[in-house]
C-alpha cells in the first residue's frame, strides 16, 4: 500500500512537471488558458449576447462564469488525459510490472490539482475585489462528487482507448455537447421549461452548482439531487474498474 502511494505521488509529480516542460510560460499556462477562455466567453456572452447572471447574485457575469468554467475545465482535462493514460505510457506498460490503474488515477489527480490551483487564485481575486465568498462544505462536496463522477468513465475510457484508438477522437465532440447542455455560460433560470429534463439528466450540473455555491455563494444543489447521482457513480466506478482490470492483460499485446 505504501509503495503504491509513493508510486502514485511520483506519477502525479511527473505528470505535472512534464505537462508544460519546454514551454516559455511553464506552469502559468494552467492559469492563462482558463483566463483566455473566460475573457472570450465574457466578451461574447456579456457584451454581445448579453446573458446576465442570476438575479440574486450580486457579482459580475465574469465571476459567475469562472466559478462554473474552472470546474468544467478540470473535469474535461481529467477525462481527456485519463483516456490516453495507458496509451501515452505504453513504454511503461510493456516493460514494467506495476499496478497500471495508477496511471489513470495519476491523470485524474493531476487534473484536479491544477483545477484546485486555479480555484484558489479565483477565490483570492473574487474575495478581494468581487463578490466571492468561500464556503468549505460545498467545495469539499464538489471535489468529492466530481472525483466520483470521473472515476468510472476514466477507467472505462482508458481501457477502451487501448483497443479502439478512434475513441480518443470522439471524446472532444462529446464533451462539447455536454458543455453547452450544462448551465455554465448561462444560469439555470435561462433554460426553457420544455428542456428541464435535459438539466435533470445532466450530472455535471451538480458539479458546477456545488462549486458555485462554494466560491460565490449561490444556492447549492439539494442533496436529494446529488445523492442519487453519487450512488449511480459509485456503481459506475466499480464497473469501470472491473472493466479496466479485465482488459489489462491484453494491454501489452495491443500496445
Amino acid at each position: 500500500m505504501r509503495r503504491n502511494l509513493f508510486l502514485l505521488s511520483e506519477l502525479v509529480r511527473r505528470d505535472l512537471s512534464v505537462r508544460y516542460a519546454g514551454s516559455f510560460g511553464g506552469a502559468s499556462w494552467a492559469l492563462l488558458n482558463p483566463l483566455i477562455l473566460c475573457g472570450l466567453y465574457s466578451l461574447v456572452f456579456s457584451l454581445i449576447v448579453r446573458i446576465a447572471p442570476p438575479s440574486d447574485f450580486r457579482g459580475t457575469y465574469t465571476e459567475f462564469l469562472l466559478a462554473g468554467l474552472l470546474p468544467w475545465l478540470g473535469l474535461q482535462d481529467a477525462l481527456v488525459r485519463s483516456a490516453s493514460a495507458v496509451t501515452d505510457q505504453a513504454h511503461l506498460v510493456k516493460k514494467m510490472s506495476f499496478p497500471v490503474g495508477l496511471l489513470v488515477v495519476a491523470s485524474l489527480l493531476s487534473a484536479l490539482v491544477l483545477q484546485a490551483a486555479g480555484l484558489c487564485v479565483f477565490a483570492i481575486l473574487s474575495g478581494s475585489f468581487g463578490a466571492g465568498e468561500i464556503h468549505l462544505l460545498p467545495l469539499a462536496l464538489g471535489f468529492a462528487f466530481q472525483a466520483l463522477l470521473l472515476a468510472g468513465p476514466a477507467f472505462a475510457l482508458a481501457a477502451a482507448s487501448v483497443l479502439f484508438r478512434d475513441l480518443a477522437q470522439l471524446i472532444g465532440p462529446l464533451l462539447t455537447v455536454v458543455f453547452y447542455l450544462t448551465p455554465i455560460l448561462y444560469p439555470e433560470s435561462a433554460v426553457p421549461p420544455a428542456l428541464a429534463w435535459a438539466l435533470d439528466a445532466n450530472p455535471v450540473r451538480g458539479v458546477v452548482g456545488l462549486f458555485r455555491a462554494g466560491l460565490i455563494g449561490t444556492e447549492a444543489p439539494p442533496l436529494g439531487r446529488i445523492l442519487p447521482w453519487a450512488a449511480v457513480f459509485a456503481v459506475l466506478a466499480f464497473l469501470g474498474r472491473r472493466l479496466f482490470e479485465r482488459s489489462r492483460k491484453s494491454f501489452a499485446d495491443v500496445l
